[in-house]
């Protein structure tokens, strides 16, 4: 992770499990992380078993210059290119395993580089993990100034996040379990960073 926000959230996740139980949607007090707010999300399975936006954060919706409420994970990807995204997003909440993105943020002419975080949660008691409580974050701090409005995110990189509850600086391994013949640098147009 390269931007400590995404670190302080997924920290923040690690010190929710009990006993190995991914946390409770209950759990998570949007007064503890009320500065990163804007860039929250939390995504579950619809009716009709698409995996969907609940809400999202006034950063998100500004990035793309649109409201997320209902809509489909999916269409934050391109059209031709949202598979392994959506795959992705779908282990995270099966495997109970957390997932960073590496993405960029395009508005079809310049792309700026961000971090998405997948952590999953629970809505009940008695289910396993049902839905993704997620982060969008410039991989960069300062946060730079995005041209807006993005219209889509690619896919540049992905790991499984693997580790217990430890503080910022702390390394994060990564792991790709049922993804390990899934390349996770994809095609890009630039070096890896």
């Amino acid at each position: 992770m390269r931007n400590q926000a995404s670190r302080a959230i997924f920290d923040y996740w690690i010190n929710l499990k009990h006993d190995g139980a991914v946390p409770l949607k209950t759990e998570i007090d949007p007064a503890a992380l009320r500065h990163l707010l804007p860039h929250l999300f939390m995504a579950a399975m619809d009716l009709s078993g698409t995996l969907a936006f609940r809400l999202a954060g006034t950063r998100i919706c500004d990035l793309f210059d649109r409201e997320f409420r209902g809509q489909a994970f999916a269409d934050v990807w391109p059209e031709t290119d949202h598979r392994q995204p959506v795959e992705i997003a779908h282990n995270v909440i099966h495997s109970q395993q957390p997932a960073l993105l590496d993405v960029l943020a395009s508005n079809g002419h310049i792309r700026h580089a961000y971090e998405m975080l997948l952590l999953p949660i629970r809505s009940a008691e008695t289910v396993a993990s049902d839905r993704i409580f997620g982060a969008l974050l410039p991989r960069i701090s300062p946060y730079p100034v995005t041209a807006t409005p993005a219209t889509f995110l690619t896919l540049e990189n992905w790991t499984f996040l693997t580790g217990s509850g430890s503080h910022f600086g702390v390394p994060v391994t990564g792991d790709r379990g049922i993804f390990r013949n899934t390349p996770g640098r994809l095609s890009s147009d630039r070096p890896p960073s």
